[in-house]
């Protein structure tokens, strides 16, 4: 008699052990606050992650940079945020990174402002010769950015000054009298216009194309460990990805998007939604030639080491995987010519 609930204890213990060994590992994602992070949260908000059978945890950061450890020791398995330096130091150093998507490309909606009171005196890159520039720590995307457009005038980073200052400190800038011009990114290329802190002197994406605002970083040792969830992942952010880009035309999902964003604080303010989007690209895929011109840039300026195979930066299988399973993107809204996320 006792044999019974001896056996029935071991057969639900063991039943208990398979469900465990069933259940899906959890995905820790990182992404910096951008409208641009919008698809990880549509893809969780309409169950995408959980169809595909994962369990993914999302946690907003700060930015990027300080995460690196955390994605290179598998604390984090994925990292949306933008392209720095430490990413190719990091894979230099020979640890589990590598770029397996694009989070961020043209048009950026980055603009180079200038001091109101420079209005009429600087006239376009070639007048910002000897004048201050606001630049962030030097292996930044935008002191590449910055450089790129300044060689566009025969001029580069080594003919201005150069001021190391945040995003968050441009306005406090332009207002003190510290810096003559900066690159700025939204909300701030509208609200330091709107505040009379700066004018626009140029879109840097009139200026140069295919650039890279944002990439989506992935641990390669949880790659070659659990591949089935990285195609999953990447298959049920591609749905976001689409979801979000037919939002960007002006869809028919348009609202939809727009409530996903407010309710998961990808934004603070409603009503930048209705200025400029950032773009993604429909199929996912890094621009790999331009990740690497900014890599051979950084290499350039002594801010990381070269000797970087292509193919050890970006990979971007799981994307195109993931594309190919969706089929051709197709814009729904077919009236609208926004520019980008096609």
């Amino acid at each position: 008699m006792t044999r019974l609930p001896i056996l029935a204890f071991l057969l639900a213990s063991l039943a208990s052990q398979a469900a465990r060994a069933q259940a899906p590992e959890p995905i820790r994602v990182a992404w910096v606050k951008a409208v641009v992070a919008a698809p990880l949260m549509i893809a969780r908000d309409k169950g995408y992650f959980r169809q595909a059978g994962l369990d993914v945890e999302l946690e907003l950061a700060n930015g990027s940079a300080n995460l690196m450890p955390m994605l290179a020791t598998g604390r984090l398995h994925v990292l949306e945020g933008g392209v720095q330096g430490n990413i190719f130091g990091a894979i230099a150093q020979g640890l589990p990174i590598i770029v397996a998507g694009d989070r961020a490309s043209e048009p950026t909606g980055h603009y180079l402002l200038i001091r109101p009171d420079l209005k009429g005196v600087v006239h376009g890159l070639a007048d910002l010769k000897g004048r201050v520039l606001a630049v962030g720590a030097g292996a930044s995307i935008f002191n590449y950015e910055t450089d790129r457009l300044l060689n566009l005038a025969g001029l580069s980073l080594r003919d201005v000054e150069l001021k190391t200052i945040s995003a968050m400190q441009l306005g406090a800038g332009f207002r003190n009298g510290a810096i003559d011009a900066g690159l700025a990114f939204t909300p701030f290329t509208y609200l330091l216009p709107a505040q009379g802190l700066a004018v626009k002197l140029l879109e840097v994406d009139a200026y140069l194309k295919r650039a890279t605002g944002g990439v989506t970083m992935i641990n390669t040792d949880w790659a070659k460990r659990r591949p089935d969830d990285v195609k999953g992942f990447f298959l049920a952010l591609a749905r976001g990805i689409r979801d979000f880009c037919q939002a960007y035309h002006h869809g028919s999902n348009r609202a939809e998007v727009e409530a996903i964003m407010i309710r998961s604080a990808v934004v603070d303010d409603p009503e930048l939604l209705k200025q400029f989007w950032g773009s993604r690209k429909a199929s996912g895929e890094a621009d790999a030639e331009n990740i690497l011109d900014v890599y051979e840039w950084m290499v350039r300026q002594g801010h990381v080491p070269g000797g970087l195979p292509r193919d050890r930066i970006v990979d971007n299988s799981f994307a195109q995987a993931a594309h190919a399973a969706l089929g051709p993107f197709v814009i729904e809204n077919r009236q609208d010519q926004t520019p980008g996320c096609d």
